[in-house]
């Protein structure tokens, strides 16, 4: 299965932006050199597992690798959607930060008014 030619030169473009070699990242998702060379030109798939090293490595979102588009976090609709697929424990301190930050700038806000 060959891989879409936009998101190999994505992933060549990203690895570059790091200084990274092929041989640097191919130590990294421990494949053979071969393989980065192989993917960067459009001749071998990524599994998904490989997309999320990738991911990781270049410090972008699956999303963002995927489509070439940054991710818009500030989104109400993506934060809700980003929301609903925590678990009940991180979205107890996710809401608990949010109340805290909130009430913080209340303070803040009153304060610089005096």
């Amino acid at each position: 299965m060959m891989i879409d030619k936009d998101l190999a030169a994505r992933l060549k473009s990203y690895r570059n932006f790091k200084h990274l070699t092929q041989k640097d990242v191919a130590a990294y998702l421990k494949v053979p050199h071969s393989a980065i060379s192989d993917i960067e030109n459009g001749k071998r798939d990524i599994t998904v597992g490989e997309l999320r090293i990738f991911s990781n490595l270049y410090g972008r979102s699956v999303e963002e690798i995927m489509s070439g588009k940054k991710y818009d976090y500030y989104n109400i609709a993506n934060i809700a959607r980003l929301l609903t697929e925590l678990p009940d424990e991180d979205l107890k301190e996710v809401m608990f930060m949010i109340e805290y930050k909130r009430k913080r700038n209340e303070e803040k806000n009153r304060s610089e008014k005096f």
